[in-house]
């Protein structure tokens, strides 16, 4: 688990370098929310991960329907983040809606790798 908090945590910092050089590099194209983004992807994969990692040492059935419950709680987390942000801030909508989708791909990759590899290591473990 401890491997998992330090790969979150680099690209975490990756992704808010990357915020502070489009904000030195191009400041049209910043918007104070990104490093949020940021912050907010972490924590909420986090929390995800911890909640399907606890699932996994229940039966296969169990895991089914909180793996997907919770990949759906998620989803409808981000349209209510979405929804709120574009509905209060309508002219920085694009700019946020392009930071969103690609914060959305990087820690969804993320995620998908690191439970890949969390369910190798268990298998080589039970072998």
């Amino acid at each position: 688990m401890r491997r998992y908090y330090i790969s979150l945590l680099v690209v975490s910092l990756i992704l808010v370098l990357t915020t502070f050089i489009i904000m030195w590099a191009a400041p049209h194209l910043f918007i104070i929310a990104m490093p949020l983004l940021v912050l907010y992807f972490a924590a909420l994969t986090m929390v995800q991960h911890n909640i399907v990692v606890k699932a996994m040492n229940r039966s296969p059935k169990t895991f089914v329907q909180i793996f997907l419950g919770s990949t759906v709680g998620v989803l409808f987390i981000h349209l209510i983040v979405l929804t709120i942000f574009l509905l209060t801030n309508p002219g920085q909508g694009r700019r946020f809606l392009i930071a969103f989708c690609i914060g959305y791909v990087v820690y969804l990759v993320f995620e998908t790798v690191a439970l890949v590899r969390f369910v190798d290591r268990a298998k080589k473990g039970k072998n």
